[in-house]
């Protein structure tokens, strides 16, 4: 990145003087606070002090020289910890570029928590020229937010990327012009977009998307208290982020983090003679809360929220219960902010909890950080012991009493999520039969659908809930796929965009009811040759119609044939499916498949109390050119998790074999009436010869939408999906 640069030796030497007045107007402060950055990262031994005033003036200057459409404007990334002031660095910009020029500053954080916090805090300073959006907000409250904006009223707006990236950008703003993007938490976006909030990751080039493709010229302001910088090594942030931020070329201002007030406490864990591992661990856990209970403030990090109750009861004695709470993402809003507020006020001395405790939460009087095992990435545990001791006057310790078996919590972690080389090697499979089906063009919509086959996820009655996981998985994949193959070849062979929320889909109304095709004319087309089918403008038809509610649930009723009262219309995708068989062969192929799956699964409902292996699979899938993986992926498909009469039914689970890497599988009763439904589905539906193209209108959780799964997975269609 050679246009990247440390540039502290150019920064300004002061800022104008209107910024002065409104540092001391909002703020009520008099003077800028200095802070110490690195003067040469190759060395890490020369660092100046600058002045927050000297930072802001830079900001407001490469902000002025984008109006110009000037080519020289440069991005900026900040590193610098907690107490430097960081929210003041990109406020006083855009207060001043609201005030002076009318320009929105859009700031995007990752925690709706820390942007309440902000725009409740500049409120309480008499500053009311700023708002939110987020998913806690009425629909009305939302449209109120954007009205705002639209019309000149707010200047600093706040959203979070997922919401960003849902909707065009003038969704929010109209005709606005952007003055400057604030990525606050910047690390949240390599460390985050590659664990569990993906759209994290589509953040930069969703940014780069809106100067290159709509004429937007605004800089981006990434800050950041915790971005490791080690170009050589392997757990460099500083330039990762700027990679997947897009905003090469940038100027650095990298801070001095390290904190002198923490200490370490790490010792090794001894097992003794009659002890296995979990009771030694269990021994020391009991003396460490014993002694952190007497006199300290204590965060104690645990990887694993489903046992996470359970182990505060195994390590806390039942006499200092009360004093020692648990925290996770999946606990409730309302309770999360108890636990919070009375850890704050000394109620609470203790908060056993996974990462999802921590950032955006201000408690300066924490002084241990303890580590039942090793954090997921060394990031996250920079991220957590800087937790310790945020007032300076503190001591604070980070302690862990580590064996090399605390590793088993890291892989169960890392494997929980894991996509594996074969789904991967599916789902690039599927990429280019669909680029030869649709003419090899350079850009073609590929829909989370076309995946579906490639990885194993349980289904949910709520369609939403299930696409929303479906959508985690496959788009990271996806963008797996991209980063390896730029890295071999070079350049962008493959670049993943994300869709806004807003597309144009289908709808099914089988009725042909009257007053429905009157009232919705203006935003459906009927289908030529498919009848009851209407192609839609989903974001047309939402606003005009429906805004009153969020765009989720009017999502969530179109997907359940609930949205248009009185009559049953519902959201279908478009399945366009190639025969790369002849439709007799492929009915005789499954029905041969679907028997000896029969076979099997009868023997060992009656034979073996349900039970079979994996050499067992193995022999019948060979003959398909399918592996193990592939095959327990198939049956899965087939008889796992189906959704019927508004109840999960599941026919198949697996369990590992003691001291071995081999599955064994229980099946259950029902499931021969599942193979006959499919194998009498295949028959009525696919039809045709070799070459020839089916097309359907069929939900996603359809038996033919599944067949079709099976079907791609055995090799004899290739099928896309559209809306």
């Amino acid at each position: 990145m050679k246009e990247t640069n440390i540039a502290t030796a150019s920064l300004p030497q002061q800022c104008r003087p209107a910024v002065k007045e409104l540092l001391k107007e909002i703020y009520g402060y008099t003077d800028f606070r200095d802070f110490e950055v690195y003067n040469d990262l190759s060395s890490g031994k020369g660092k100046l002090k600058i002045s927050q005033g000297q930072l802001i003036e830079e900001v407001i200057e490469e902000s002025e020289k984008s109006m110009k459409t000037d080519d020289s404007v440069y991005n900026l990334l900040l590193t610098a910890p907690t107490g430097a002031g960081k929210s003041l660095l990109f406020q006083l910009p855009a207060i001043y570029l609201g005030q002076a020029y009318q320009l929105l500053t859009i700031v995007i954080s990752p925690l709706k928590a820390l942007i309440v916090d902000q725009v409740e805090n500049l409120r309480d300073l008499g500053y009311e020229r700023v708002s939110y959006a987020s998913s806690d907000l009425s629909p009305e409250e939302k449209n109120e937010a954007y009205r705002q904006v639209r019309e000149g009223e707010t200047d600093l707006f706040y959203l979070s990327p997922e919401l960003l990236l849902a909707y065009d950008i003038k969704h929010f703003i109209g005709d606005r012009r952007i003055g400057l993007i604030v990525v606050d938490e910047a690390h949240t976006v390599t460390t985050w977009g590659k664990e569990f909030r993906v759209d994290y990751w589509f953040l930069g080039r969703h940014l780069e998307n809106l100067k290159k493709n709509q004429g937007y010229t605004f800089p981006v302001f990434a800050l950041t208290a915790t971005a490791v910088w080690n170009p050589r090594g392997g757990n460099d942030m500083v330039f990762e982020t700027i990679r997947s931020l897009r905003i090469d070329p940038c100027r650095l201002f990298v801070g001095t983090v390290k904190r002198e007030n923490i200490g370490f406490d790490i010792r090794l864990l001894t097992i003794g003679e009659d002890e296995n591992y979990d009771r030694a661990k269990q021994r020391v856990i009991i003396g460490r809360t014993d002694d952190f209970l007497e006199e300290h403030k204590t965060i104690m990090y645990y990887p694993f929220a489903g046992s996470i109750d359970t182990r505060l009861k195994m390590w806390v004695r039942s006499t200092n219960w009360r004093l020692v709470s648990s925290y996770y993402g999946k606990k409730d809003k309302a309770q999360k902010a108890a636990i919070v507020e009375a850890f704050k006020e000394g109620d609470k001395r203790m908060i056993i909890a996974t990462k999802a405790f921590g950032m955006g939460i201000d408690i300066s009087d924490i002084d241990r950080v303890y580590h039942v095992a090793p954090s997921s990435t060394f990031v996250d545990y920079i991220q957590e012991i800087g937790r310790a001791a945020r007032d300076k006057k503190i001591k604070g310790v980070a302690a862990t009493d580590f064996h090399e078996r605390d590793f088993y919590f890291m892989k169960r972690l890392h494997s929980a999520g894991a996509i594996t080389q074969n789904q991967l090697g599916m789902i690039l499979k599927k990429l280019w039969e669909i680029y030869l089906m649709k003419g090899k063009n350079r850009e073609m919509q590929v829909s989370l659908s076309d995946f579906e086959f490639a990885v194993k996820l349980p289904r949910k009655q709520n369609k939403l809930e299930y696409e929303s996981d479906l959508g985690q998985v496959i788009k990271t994949a996806l963008l797996w796929i991209e980063e390896d193959l730029s890295s071999r070849f070079g350049g962008h062979p493959v670049e993943i965009n994300s869709r806004t929320l807003f597309t144009d889909g289908y709808v099914q109304e089988k009725t042909g009811d009257v007053a429905f095709k009157e009232t919705y004319k203006k935003f459906m087309t009927p289908v030529v040759g498919a009848e009851g089918i209407y192609k839609v403008s989903f974001e047309a038809l939402w606003e005009s119609c429906f805004s009153e509610m969020g765009y989720r649930e009017f999502k969530r009723d179109l997907y359940n044939g609930n949205l248009f009262e009185g009559v049953r219309a519902a959201a279908v995708g478009k399945h366009e499916v190639l025969l790369k068989e002849d439709a007799g062969d492929i009915s005789t192929k499954l029905a041969g498949l679907l028997k000896r799956l029969k076979d099997l699964l009868t023997v060992s409902l009656y034979g073996n109390k349900g039970k079979f292996e994996e050499d067992d699979l193995r022999s019948i899938f060979a003959e398909y050119d399918m592996d193990v993986p592939s095959a327990k992926r198939f049956l899965s498909s087939l008889l796992e998790s189906r959704v019927e009469e508004g109840r999960s039914v599941s026919y198949i689970s697996s369990t590992k074999k003691k001291d071995e890497d081999k599955l064994i599988f229980t099946v259950t009763r029902g499931f021969d009436l599942l193979l006959s439904r499919y194998q009498k589905l295949c028959s009525q539906r696919i039809t045709g010869v070799k070459g020839d193209l089916l097309l359907f209108y069929i939900t996603p959780f359809s038996d033919l939408n599944m067949l079709l799964n099976l079907l791609s997975m055995l090799n004899v269609v290739d099928f896309t999906v559209e809306g």
